[in-house]
């Protein structure tokens, strides 16, 4: 009986033990706290509106022959070129990437929709005329309508091994040292490479992204500033369509025109 007794009194000790043990565990528990909530992100659309130019004319139209303003005549045959890493910058300046969007500027095509964005204010924009060092070494699929452009690569009957075009500027200039010649001679800036990769930082001009609605910004690019600093009666500078040449002092000097060609329209 006294073992039995024993063992009553141990078990009894064991359950207090318990449920001291559980009611301290119980004091630890917040039960008046609310459930972590889900913040969920806004978002509207921003799309750009890009406008091409040669010395501020609009192109209408391929071959059609346009005027310097220092009298210069020049044609256009090909104008295009590739955005990416694109960012959007905040009133306080961190930026905001636009994820995954890479885009082929063509001469006819004004719009550009890049997606959706978190709703906010913003300042500027700023991007890569360009691709990355990555999306530079890729070999694109027969069905990527952006990067398989046989006109944008270097190498038309392959993107690899040279990479791809960033920026395609062809046509017809005059050539004549008075800039008042008749007969316009074909040129062909094609800039590319990872060492020509420019990034493009906007003004600051406010704009704001609204929940389910579309921010457009009106953009130019100004195709005859690729000239600025060249000698065009030098026919040797005329051409520059090869990684080689694009590794050149004219070479560098056009890539680096390329931070003057775009701007707010």
């Amino acid at each position: 009986m006294k073992a039995i007794k024993k063992i009553q009194m141990a078990f009894i000790g064991l359950v207090t033990l318990a449920a001291i043990t559980l009611n301290a565990c119980k004091k630890d528990v917040d039960l008046t706290a609310k459930p972590a909530t889900i913040k969920v992100i806004e978002k509207g659309g921003l799309a750009f509106h890009i406008h091409s130019l040669v010395d501020s004319v609009e192109i209408e139209a391929y071959d059609t022959i346009y005027q310097l303003s220092g009298g210069r005549k020049f044609s256009v045959t090909m104008a295009q070129l590739y955005l990416s890493n694109i960012q959007l910058i905040k009133l306080d300046g961190s930026t905001v990437d636009v994820s995954g969007v890479i885009k082929l500027k063509q001469q006819q095509v004004e719009e550009c929709e890049l997606g959706s964005v978190p709703v906010g204010n913003y300042k500027s924009i700023k991007f890569n005329v360009g691709l990355s060092a990555a999306v530079n070494a890729t070999v694109p699929a027969n069905t990527d309508t952006t990067l398989n452009h046989p006109d944008m690569w270097f190498n038309t009957a392959m993107a690899q091994p040279d990479g791809f075009v960033f920026v395609n500027f062809e046509g017809t200039v005059d050539t004549t040292a008075a800039a008042n010649g008749s007969v316009l001679v074909p040129f062909s800036y094609k800039i590319g490479t990872n060492a020509n990769l420019q990034t493009v930082t906007l003004p600051d001009q406010n704009f704001t992204i609204l929940k389910g609605q579309t921010q457009e910004i009106h953009i130019a690019i100004d195709y005859a500033k690729l000239f600025d600093g060249v000698q065009l009666n030098n026919n040797g500078n005329l051409i520059m369509n090869t990684v080689s040449a694009n590794a050149t002092a004219l070479g560098t000097m056009i890539a680096n025109n390329i931070q003057k060609i775009v701007s707010y329209m």
